[in-house]
């Protein structure tokens, strides 16, 4: 009996050290491999970070220069009115200044009315904190409900 426990730990030693021999390049092969692909990703992993970061600069500069052109924009808007109201100067018996009142009744009509139908659509359409008071009243419940009350 013993004789036949030493021949299977002897065959088994031998198994396992043909297996080594043959799967044995294969596994370093694999190990090397998985070392290339952890380089490869955090080399691509890298060049994302760098190209997001540059990305992020240029939409920087865009946004800086959009809001210098917008401000600009804005600034003359009150030039145009002046100087439009000075070309219909006597036209349909306006004054200069009456012109420039009736741009301002349009200008005001204009904001008042947008803002009209942005509070309109804000209150259609605002939830707050909708979800998430529902899921504490429902946790709530939930406390309730193990705590016996």
């Amino acid at each position: 009996m013993q004789v036949l426990t030493i021949r299977a730990a002897t065959f088994r030693r031998r198994m396992a050290t043909d297996n080594d021999s043959l799967f044995g390049p294969t596994a370093a092969e694999i190990g090397q491999l998985r070392a290339e692909v952890r380089a490869a990703l955090a080399a691509r992993w890298e060049l994302a970070r760098l190209e997001l970061g540059a990305a992020a600069l240029d939409i920087k500069r865009l946004v800086v220069a959009l809001a210098i052109a917008g401000l600009l924009g804005l600034v003359s808007l009150p030039v145009f009115a002046v100087a439009l109201a000075d070309l219909l100067d006597g036209l349909a018996g306006l004054s200069r200044g009456g012109w420039l009142l009736a741009e301002f009744a349009a200008l005001m009509l204009s904001a008042a009315g947008i803002a009209w139908f942005a509070y309109r659509r804000f209150q259609r359409q605002f939830a707050g904190l909708e979800e998430t008071l529902e899921v504490l009243r429902e946790d709530q419940a939930w406390l309730e409900s193990l705590l016996g009350k």
